[in-house]
């Protein structure tokens, strides 16, 4: 249903083949396989049906909670906190600045050989669908586990 609302009735002609069941589950959504018609395989990351709209209301109501307690510690400012707290959901919501920003990086580690940013699909995002390429690799998070020559190379990639 979000598919067809964010992109229109006909988004599946811009593919290939599309998995209906995802492969993957994202913070506020799931992560579904799928290649375009020049063969390139593709992740698109759809988001949950109202998560953005039951963030928002989370968020006011505990705000006003909040507002009414008593129990809060002296000098720990609520209100600055929850607006820092409700910009940045607002943010996770936004797949259209998600897609901006994987932009950006993509155009700054041009050149890495060594660190493979995937390509937004602009066609098949929108600002609850993000579709990129689909990159197999090692995540960041995971170079933990890899040898320290391996490890120290990725030091080494990211200061450049």
């Amino acid at each position: 249903k979000v598919l067809e609302e964010e992109l229109g009735p006909n988004w599946r002609e811009k593919l290939s083949s599309f998995e209906d069941k995802p492969f993957a589950a994202a913070s506020i959504g799931q992560v579904h396989r799928g290649v375009l018609k020049d063969g390139r395989e593709i992740a698109m990351k759809v988001q949950y049906p109202g998560v953005a709209e039951s963030i928002q209301s989370d968020i006011d109501n505990l705000m006003s909670v909040l507002k009414m307690s008593v129990a809060l510690p002296e000098g720990l400012f609520a209100d600055s906190s929850l607006e820092v707290l409700q910009r940045e959901l607002v943010w996770e919501c936004d797949y259209r600045r998600e897609a901006a920003c994987a932009k950006k990086f993509r155009c700054l580690l041009d050149g890495d050989d060594f660190f493979d940013v995937p390509a937004v699909v602009d066609e098949l995002s929108s600002s609850r669908v993000l579709a990129m390429e689909l990159v197999h690799g090692v995540p960041l998070d995971r170079c933990v586990d890899l040898d320290q020559e391996t490890r120290n190379q990725v030091r080494l990639s990211s200061r450049l």
